[in-house]
């Protein structure tokens, strides 16, 4: 996994090569932790059984198979999730007809439907300003616009986090993480007819982004993945650990929010407490982190989606440095790609997914039943 903190390389990548994705991740979290959101645009949606059935036809094409283009830009999506003090409030995953995503590049914006992120790039902030206008086959809705606002004066007066990445240019890699925004603050409303009420929120608090490419199929570079975000009051915690094909990797970073906080690094992760769910899914509960003068711990025992082959939690970190102690709940997410190929897990991903170019699902038409699904 190449890493970087690069905004000319958020601007979408060409993927030639069936089974490449590209997405552009947002989370936030109100400041009383009662709301957080999860938005995700895809170009190339990794978790569709579609895109999944059109790689597999291209490599072993016959005469009856389905003419289907199996490029990234055939299965354009997007997700969002809403939560309610730790419960889902609201869920969609559309996936949109063949190349229905649209972008430019100045001011850097994508499309998709009725949904819009569009970025602005001012004299001492980077901006990005979401639109949100869903209504669903179960009658559930979402609107409202939500803005991601990193100050990036104050960040030059501090630490520059692409500096703490040292990692070296390059020009060729299968798999890139590229961290936009580890800290930003956001701000926005959001009008919910969501499970349990209908809500005007005022969303206030602090939020993540980033942006990944891969030329490849997650699966083939990628055993599991876990990876998360914790924003103190002083620092941002980013980390992941990465079961790849060449080994563990692993890493974390403490960005600093003041300019005389010293540079911390964490060297030391390891994970402990392993469980199964229910799908027989593996997944560590507990994760530890230490360097010197520092000491974090992840406890990821809130799961908001559960599945086969991927989890999300609302963790509870707690960092340590010298005689500061501080503890505060996070987003944290576990991948396991390969069984994202395993058919007997397509009905329930069937059952979530919308394939908007196509008949609905009938579990889909119910307020119900697809609440059921989260």
């Amino acid at each position: 996994m190449y890493i970087r903190s690069n905004l000319s390389s958020e601007f979408p990548h060409k993927k030639e090569k069936p089974g490449s994705y590209e997405w552009w991740y947002f989370d936030a979290m109100s400041a009383d932790k009662k709301w957080a959101i999860v938005i995700i645009f895809y170009e190339g949606n990794p978790f569709s059984p579609a895109y999944i059935k059109a790689q597999n036809q291209t490599k072993n094409p016959s005469k009856h198979s389905v003419d289907r283009t199996a490029f990234a830009s055939s299965f354009p999506a997007i997700s969002v999730s809403v939560y309610n003090t730790q419960k889902a409030e609201y869920y969609s995953f559309l996936e949109y007809a063949p190349n229905r995503l649209t972008s430019q590049n100045e001011p850097f914006s994508i499309s998709l439907g009725s949904n819009i992120f569009e970025r602005r790039v001012l004299d001492d902030k980077l901006e990005y300003e979401i639109i949100l206008n869903q209504i669903l086959d179960s009658s559930y809705q979402l609107t409202g616009r939500i803005k991601f606002i990193l100050d990036t004066k104050k960040l030059q007066e501090s630490a520059d986090f692409s500096s703490l990445l040292k990692e070296p240019e390059r020009k060729e890699f299968p798999h890139a993480w590229n961290l936009i925004q580890p800290r930003a603050g956001v701000m926005g409303n959001l009008v919910l007819d969501g499970r349990s009420d209908m809500y005007n929120i005022a969303l206030n608090g602090l939020g993540y982004h980033d942006h990944n490419v891969g030329f490849e199929p997650l699966k083939d570079s990628f055993e599991d993945w876990y990876w998360g975000r914790v924003h103190f009051t002083d620092y941002t915690l980013v980390y992941y650990i990465m079961n790849t094909r060449d080994g563990v990797k692993k890493n974390a970073w403490l960005f600093s929010v003041e300019a005389e906080s010293a540079e911390l690094n964490i060297r030391e992760i390891e994970l402990q407490n392993d469980v199964t769910n229910r799908h027989g899914l593996h997944t560590s509960r507990k994760i530890m982190m230490k360097g010197p003068g520092v000491e974090c711990e992840v406890f990821t025992n809130q799961i908001i989606d559960d599945g086969p082959f991927y989890q999300r939690y609302f963790s509870e970190a707690t960092l340590k440095t010298g005689q500061t102690k501080r503890t505060q709940r996070g987003i944290s997410e576990y991948i396991m790609p390969e069984r994202i190929y395993d058919r007997k897990y397509w009905w329930m991903i069937n059952m979530r997914l919308r394939y908007m170019s196509s008949k609905t699902h009938w579990v889909q038409k119910s307020r119900f039943l697809y609440s059921k699904t989260w």
